[in-house]
This record gives C-alpha cells, structure tokens and sequence, in this order.
C-alpha cells in the first residue's frame, strides 16, 4: 500500500475506520454458478455405460444452485445432462445428488465416464420443461456475502532508566526525531509482523462467525485472512519455468474477470527470483528491439531494468517483496540454493470494483472518536517515556526504576474482488 505511482490514492496508508471488527461487504459476481462432481458417477443397475438408451443415474455435485429440468454441460463443452429431481442433501457433508439423463437424440448413446469423474466441473447451459410443467425455479446469486475479519496484534519493550536516557536521531519522511533504540527495534517488529498479516495472514474465524482457534483458557483468538487468502483458489498457478506465454496466462485470467473499463493495470510482487526472472524474460522479449534499453540522453548506458510489461491492454507493474526472501524466515531450498519461496508471486487487480469500492483497502476497528490502527501506551515507573525535558511527571504505575511500552493494532485488509488476485509459485514436494 505503500508502493507510490502504482494508482491514485495508493501512495500512504489510509485506513478505513469501522465500528466492527468483522467487516461485510456484497459482491456482484456472475449470475451463474458451476459445480464440482464429489464422486464418479456410475452407470444405473442393468447398464454397462452411463446414460446408455436413456437410463437415470446419480449425480453428486458441491452445490445445490442447479434445479429440476436444468441442462448442464460437462467439460467437453459437448456433452450434456439433464437434471430430472431436486437436489438432495447429504447429511454427512456438503453435498446434495440429483437424478439426471443424458440429453441426445441418437439410440445406444452414453456418457464418456471420463467427464464425470470426482473433481471435474458442470455448468450451466439452459434449460429443458415438458409441456404442462408445474413451474419455473428460482436462482438468487446477489448479493454474495463476503466477510473478513481483523486481527489483534500485540508487542512491548521494556526499558530501564539509565537506557532510557540513551536515545538516538532517526530521519523520517524529512523529519528528525529522537528515541530510543529498544523502541525502534520493536516498531520494526510490529511492522514486519503486520505486513505478514496482510499478505499471508489465515483466518480463524467462518462467516458464521465460528472460531476454530482457542488459548489454553478457552479464549477465542481471532484472526483475519491476508490478501494470498482472500485470493480465489482457482486462480493459483504452477510454474517451473518464467516464460512470456505463462505470464500472458495469468494476465488473460485476470482480464476475464476484471471490473471496470479501460486497461487493466495489475501490480506484481513477489519474491528476488521471480522479479530477477521477470527481468531477464523482459530482456529476451526486448532482445530484438534493443531501442527501449538505451535511458541515457547522450547515448551512453543500458537501463535493463523494467518496472512494467504491457499486452492486451493489460499492464503489470512490478515489486519485489522482501519477505519472500527473509533469511529469518523458515527455508526450504532447490538443488541451486535458492529458497523456493523467492520464486514466489502475486499477481493483484487495481482499481475499483463494480461498486466504485478499491479492491484492494485497509480496515480498522474504531469509534469515531478514537481508533485502534495503532495504540501505544506506557506503563511507568521512575522513568518517563517520551516526555520533554523539564515535563517530567510526579506519578507512576510502580517503583521501578524501568518502564513499559505496549503497543497493539487491530485492523486488516480486504480484497473485495476475489477474482482479482493471482498467485504463482514453484511446486515442492516435502
């Protein structure tokens, strides 16, 4: 959020204050759903092909948005199945089965097995009533609920009094300040440990509200999904080798699902191996064209550096995100020494959504009057932290002669299209 020039209103961190630590917000997907088979279907009692001479036989799917008399296509895209009942729910898990035909008009036809094996995907096509029918079914799929939560985080230093009055100089944003070292070393931490949150945080916590994560004392600990979360499952990527042909992969599945008109400007961070392989397919796509490599006016240099990639009025904008790369994080390294995280990246959708809302916003629990994206207060003893010279006060919470800083947020991020986030990485087997 941080990253300027990327998009209007992205170059700080603005948060949007809300009275709730669950946020909701409705979705304007597409007015049809898919399914997923939950279990190979089987050819009825009495048949050796499935729909063979028009027999009736089980469909299990992960969804009961279909109805009686709706066509579904297969994933030939040439194969289709008539539902004949009502959906009916497995009480085990979330499945319901329906009894369907296989819809053609040649004698001795049947299904291909193959295309209704568990995994595979149906759709809808359209529709097929016979005279005299009963009625027509209804599908509502706006608007679709999304939730997410945010998470409390929490840390402190302590500090004695001779310490206390050790401080040092930083430099921020073209202002000099003063202050202790312990105080900086723990910001730092808080905010590396909120940028974790952000990217690669894992709730807690359903849309019906139920926490699945408890202390030792039975308390619930809450906590929100990170953008790599949020993202939609289906839009995860494999890859062993950066090609042109990968990338344009990616950005023609984000293109179908983008939200507004215009090009389509995606921001692309990931870890020093995959923006350095980004470099060098930018390099080899260029390579015949050397023109765009020469900056310097005088003729003199080689800028090789690219910092965007334009096809298909889509436009990536690259940056690297050094906590792919962290060397206090857990690593797992290739036959090269190079930590399969590094070759890891996302792929976000700027702008705004159908709604006018910015996909991509940070949130933070408050009251109006005061909020909680930052708090930090200090427990005293003899020593005052922060205060001026000369503004010493006379009391304190102990005797100590030592103080203590808590510091603690509660906030989090929301992706409100998640179709608008694609993740790419190296497959690793452990």
């Amino acid at each position: 959020m941080s990253v300027s020039g990327l998009t209007a209103g992205m170059s700080n961190d603005r948060y949007t204050v809300i009275g709730n630590r669950k946020v909701k917000w409705a979705l304007e997907g597409y007015s049809l759903r898919k399914g997923h088979i939950t279990a190979d279907v089987t050819a009825a009692t009495g048949y050796t092909n499935i729909g063979e001479n028009g027999s009736v036989f089980s469909v299990s799917l992960d969804t009961n948005f279909f109805s009686k008399y709706d066509q579904l296509e297969l994933v030939d895209r040439r194969t289709y199945i008539i539902l004949l009942s009502d959906p009916v729910k497995s009480t085990a898990t979330d499945e319901w089965t329906y009894q369907a035909r296989l819809v053609t008009n040649k004698p001795g036809a049947f299904a291909n097995a193959n295309l209704l094996k568990t995994g595979l995907e149906v759709g809808f096509l359209q529709t097929s009533f016979p005279e005299m029918s009963e009625t027509g079914y209804e599908k509502n799929t706006f608007p679709e609920w999304h939730t997410e939560t945010m998470t409390i985080q929490r840390m402190k230093f302590s500090i004695s009094g001779s310490a206390a009055n050790t401080v040092m100089w930083v430099t921020h944003n073209g202002q000099n300040l003063w202050t202790t070292r312990q105080r900086l070393k723990m910001l730092e931490r808080w905010a590396i440990a909120l940028e974790n949150q952000m990217v690669f945080g894992v709730a807690t916590q359903d849309a019906n509200d139920n926490v699945s994560l408890q202390d030792l004392e039975g308390r619930d600990i809450v906590a929100g999904n990170g953008i790599i979360a949020q993202g939609d499952r289906s839009l995860k990527f494999a890859y062993n080798r950066l090609s042109a042909r990968f990338l344009e992969n990616v950005m023609r599945q984000l293109q179908l699902y983008k939200t507004g008109d215009g090009m389509l400007r995606i921001a692309v961070g990931g870890g020093q191996a995959f923006i350095w392989d980004f470099q060098r397919l930018m390099r080899e796509v260029f390579g015949q064209n050397p023109q765009p490599l020469f900056s310097d006016a005088n003729g003199r240099g080689v800028n090789s550096t690219f910092t965007w990639y334009e096809m298909g009025g889509v436009r990536l904008e690259t940056m690297w995100i050094p906590a792919f790369d962290a060397q206090w994080r857990p690593q797992h390294k290739d036959m090269h020494g190079t930590n399969y995280e590094s070759y890891r990246g996302f792929f976000v959708s700027l702008g705004n959504t159908v709604g006018g809302d910015p996909n991509i916003e940070l949130i933070a629990l408050g009251n109006g009057q005061q909020d909680r994206r930052f708090v930090e207060k200090t427990v005293t003893g003899m020593v005052d932290i922060g205060q001026s010279t000369g503004k010493v006060a006379m009391q304190a919470s102990n005797s100590m002669d030592a103080a203590q800083v808590h510091i603690l947020s509660e906030c989090g991020i929301c992706m409100k299209n998640p179709f608008g986030f694609a993740e790419v990485y190296k497959p690793v087997k452990f």
